[in-house]
């Protein structure tokens, strides 16, 4: 991508905040912004994320605060294209069904494996932006290419019609 992607992590364990936030940045030049919870996050304003990193028991430490599930239907309420990727330590399916249904595009179970998951998910979502990019530069061309097709039909078909071209070749 040509700018500076933001990235969001909201979790409310502040070495999880931490760690992630440390893995990505020597990733890439990503602009990170972490927050504690999910009402942080959506108060910030004139942010719009390109990725948010949402840990899925967000009302762990404070017992009124929104749960991931709540903060991803705002999050892709409020910012679609915003892909959302859910952490939890759940290892469990029917949660990971459950956050896809409202539009994140992967699920991490924390562990051992999650900074290099997070990586992975960073580069699939780079590269679909990129291949959302070509189908689109694609389509234009096949529309362009279809509507020259179609005036160039046209053309030919009124030129016969005008007697400017025939089927006869003129040196028979």
């Amino acid at each position: 991508m040509s700018k500076t992607s933001t990235i969001f992590i909201i979790d409310d364990d502040p070495m999880m905040q931490n760690m992630l936030k440390d893995h990505l940045s020597a990733m890439s030049n990503f602009t990170i912004h972490t927050f504690a919870t999910g009402e942080e996050a959506l108060a910030s304003g004139q942010l719009v994320p390109d990725i948010v990193f949402l840990d899925y028991n967000l009302d762990s430490k404070i017992a009124n605060a929104m749960d991931g599930i709540d903060v991803l239907r705002e999050i892709k309420a409020k910012y679609p294209t915003t892909e959302v990727v859910m952490l939890s330590g759940q290892d469990k399916i029917e949660v990971a069904v459950d956050t896809m249904k409202y539009g994140a595009f992967d699920y991490i179970v924390k562990g051992e494996s999650a900074f290099y998951r997070a990586e992975k998910t960073v580069f699939n979502l780079f590269k679909l932006a990129q291949l959302k990019r070509n189908a689109g530069m694609y389509k234009v061309l096949t529309i362009t290419f279809g509507v020259a097709f179609l005036i160039m039909i046209i053309v030919v078909v009124i030129l016969i019609s005008k007697g400017m071209i025939s089927d006869h070749v003129g040196w028979f």
